[in-house]
C-alpha cells in the first residue's frame, strides 16, 4: 500500500517537479560553468560558487513554488476531483494515507533541490574545480531555502485539506506559515534561531494536518 500511494504521488506531481528540476539545473549548470541550456553565447563569467544572491533567490522561489503547488495538488485538486473519497476507502488507517502523501511530498522537494544542491556543493568542494575559496558554511542559505519549502508545503498542504467556503479563509493557513517562515529564514535571527522555529513550524502543521485528517468527515 505505502509503495503505491508514494509511487501515484510521485508521479502525479512528476509535472511541477520536473519544471522546478529543469529551473534548478539550470542555475546550478551556469554556476557550474557547464550550462544545461546556453543561454548566452557570450564567454562565461566564473563566480564565486553559492555566493550569487540572484540564483539563490531563484532556488528558493523555485522550491516554494513546487511546494505550494504540490501541496495543494494533493489536496484540493485531488477533493474536487473526488479521488480523495478513494484512497479513504482503502482499509488502512487515514493517518498513514496522508503520512504517505505527506512523505511523497518532501521526497519531491529533497529530489527538485537536495540533490543538485549537493552535487554543487560536491564540485565546489572538490580541487581545482574553481579559483575561489570554498567553505561548507557557505551552503548554508541554500539549505535553508529547502526547509522552508518543506514548510511553506505543509502550509500549503494544510490549506487546501481544510473545508473552507471562501477562499481568504482557505488561504489563511498558508499566508500565515509563509509570513512565519520568511521571518524565520530572512530577519536576520542567529542560525541557532531559525532552526528550531522553522522545525517547530513545521512540526505544528504536520501535527494541524493529521488533526484535520482525522476529524474531517467526508461523503
Amino acid at each position: 500500500m505505502w509503495t503505491a500511494l508514494l509511487w501515484k504521488e510521485l508521479r502525479e506531481c512528476s509535472l511541477y517537479a520536473g519544471f522546478g528540476l529543469l529551473v534548478i539545473v539550470q542555475q546550478i549548470s551556469e554556476a557550474m560553468n557547464v550550462p544545461l541550456i546556453r543561454l548566452n553565447r557570450g564567454p562565461i563569467s566564473p563566480e564565486i560558487p553559492l555566493l550569487s544572491g540572484d540564483r539563490e533567490w531563484i532556488f528558493t522561489i523555485v522550491i516554494a513554488l513546487v511546494a505550494m503547488i504540490c501541496g495543494f495538488h494533493q489536496t484540493f485538486w485531488e477533493s474536487f476531483r473526488q479521488t480523495t473519497l478513494f484512497l479513504l476507502h482503502r482499509p488502512v488507517p487515514r493517518s498513514q494515507i496522508f503520512l504517505g502523501k505527506l512523505a511523497a511530498g518532501v521526497l519531491i522537494l529533497l529530489g527538485v533541490g537536495g540533490l543538485p544542491l549537493l552535487v554543487y556543493c560536491l564540485w565546489a568542494a572538490y580541487p581545482g574545480t574553481h579559483a575561489s575559496p570554498f567553505e561548507w558554511s557557505m551552503s548554508e542559505p541554500w539549505w535553508r531555502s529547502i526547509l522552508l519549502g518543506i514548510t511553506c508545503y505543509l502550509g500549503a498542504f494544510f490549506s487546501g485539506l481544510r473545508p473552507a467556503r471562501w477562499m481568504g479563509s482557505r488561504l489563511l493557513p498558508l499566508l500565515s506559515v509563509l509570513f512565519l517562515a520568511a521571518f524565520a529564514g530572512y530577519s536576520g535571527l542567529a542560525v541557532w534561531w531559525v532552526y528550531p522555529m522553522l522545525f517547530l513550524l513545521a512540526a505544528g502543521s504536520l501535527f494541524l494536518i493529521l488533526d484535520e485528517a482525522q476529524l474531517r468527515e467526508y461523503p
